[in-house]
């Protein structure tokens, strides 16, 4: 039977060191550490290998790939001290195998402090929180964020993400590659299955993000689940002549959604499976669209009795259809405002060349002389009006302004143009 609630204890100085372990190490030394703050004068730690693979969700198959992980734990680790020294430590110094299906480590002596006796700048959790987690940056992710869960957020350097999580290289150099494989599959792996979530935004200088903010929330839907926990001979009697399929949906609706394994189990034998599926996409849209009390459990639960995911209020369909008439006079007003524009440039371009030609070379020598009078304010006019001559668009106004009644004729033809266009 596994516990569910074993207490993982660390100093904050340890979650923050770069560590590069996997999965499967990650919870080991999880698993290490709650036996040590249960057995703190203990020279070696011992485990059976059956129990281990089993609270890993592993079978025997994996017993190769669970002895590949104890020996990467014997590698070295940074310690930094004062004065910006660092000192490189072995994690464990003997990890050992018995022909009995146990397996015993040896921590170093000078990293004991950081897991044992404990009096400020640490950080605690139920191991479930991490059991059933299958990326180890999720892990990682899981232990930066709930040592900050108390102030509400935290922001992370992305220099300081790569370094923790040891991202070396190229590897997700760039943003969106570090945002998709990283830590969105923390965020979805958190929000499903642990007791905290996070939302993030980016924080830039200039056009570059150079840190992430995180937002961190309790994740109530979940700790009833991880502090409770659930007896297997419990999840054997629940899941009976189920289909794999279904067996899926219940312990999501029993872990995730903290429905009771007695409901779950009647939502489940009495609808479908696809309609489950629609109803939980359909109830999380909801949430997240705030439209949900904090009773998320009870909201789902009815969503999945009454199908509420087939349903399409006519508040809704209104919704929508207004989206598109908005949009559609929006694009309109756009095109309209587009022509219009268009057709006074043309008009106000076509009558003033025909001013221009309508005068001799003495009247057109006094107009841009009479301009230039006007204009010598302005040293950016002149100077173009002087090499463009009375083409310039400086001398534009004021050569319209000669023109009779031009507002009026504008809007004239602005008007008789539009209305042959449909406006």
């Amino acid at each position: 039977m596994k516990n569910f609630k074993e207490l993982v204890v660390k100093a904050n100085e340890l979650i923050e060191m770069p560590i590069d372990f996997n999965l499967m190490q990650l919870k080991l030394f999880a698993k290490i550490v709650v036996s040590m703050r249960d057995n703190p004068t203990e020279e070696f730690y011992t485990f059976s290998i059956k129990n281990l693979l089993n609270d890993f969700d592993l079978t025997d198959t994996n017993y190769t790939q669970l002895r590949l992980a104890t020996k990467g734990l014997i590698r070295p680790v940074v310690i930094k001290r004062g004065g910006g020294a660092e000192q490189q430590k072995a994690f464990f110094t003997d990890v050992n195998y018995s022909d009995k299906g146990v397996i015993s480590f040896k921590i170093h002596p000078d990293l004991k402090p950081l897991i044992l006796n404990l009096e400020k700048n640490y950080t605690k959790y139920y191991f479930s929180n991490i059991a059933r987690l299958k990326s180890a940056y999720a892990i990682r992710f899981y232990e930066l964020l709930k040592q900050y869960q108390y102030r509400g957020e935290r922001v992370l350097p992305i220099q300081e993400i790569r370094l923790v999580l040891k991202i070396e290289g190229t590897k997700y150099s760039k943003i969106n590659d570090l945002k998709r494989f990283v830590i969105l599959v923390a965020q979805k792996e958190l929000k499903e299955k642990t007791d905290i979530y996070f939302e993030f935004e980016g924080i830039k200088e200039g056009r570059k993000i150079v840190a992430f903010k995180f937002l961190i929330y309790k994740n109530t839907r979940n700790t009833g689940f991880i502090e409770n926990g659930r007896t297997e001979a419990l999840e054997n009697d629940v899941k009976s002549d189920l289909t794999n399929e279904q067996e899926n949906l219940l312990f999501k609706l029993i872990d995730e959604y903290k429905i009771s394994d007695k409901i779950a189990k009647g939502l489940i034998e009495g609808v479908s499976v696809e309609q489950v599926e629609k109803n939980i996409a359909y109830s999380e849209s909801e949430y997240k669209k705030g439209k949900v009390s904090k009773n998320f459990s009870g909201y789902l639960v009815n969503a999945i009795k009454n199908n509420y995911a087939s349903r399409i209020s006519l508040f809704e369909e209104d919704e929508k259809k207004k989206a598109v008439d908005d949009k559609k006079k929006k694009a309109v007003k756009e095109n309209k405002a587009k022509l219009k524009d268009k057709l006074s440039k043309s008009f106000s371009k076509e009558q003033k060349e025909n001013f221009i030609s309508s005068l001799d070379d003495e009247a057109k020598k006094k107009l841009l002389e009479d301009i230039l009078e006007e204009v010598k304010s302005d040293s950016f006019a002149v100077t173009h009006i002087k090499k463009k001559g009375l083409l310039s668009p400086s001398a534009s106004l004021p050569i319209i302004t000669r023109i009779d009644d031009f507002a009026g004729k504008k809007e004239a033809y602005i008007k008789e143009k539009m209305e042959e266009a449909g406006f």
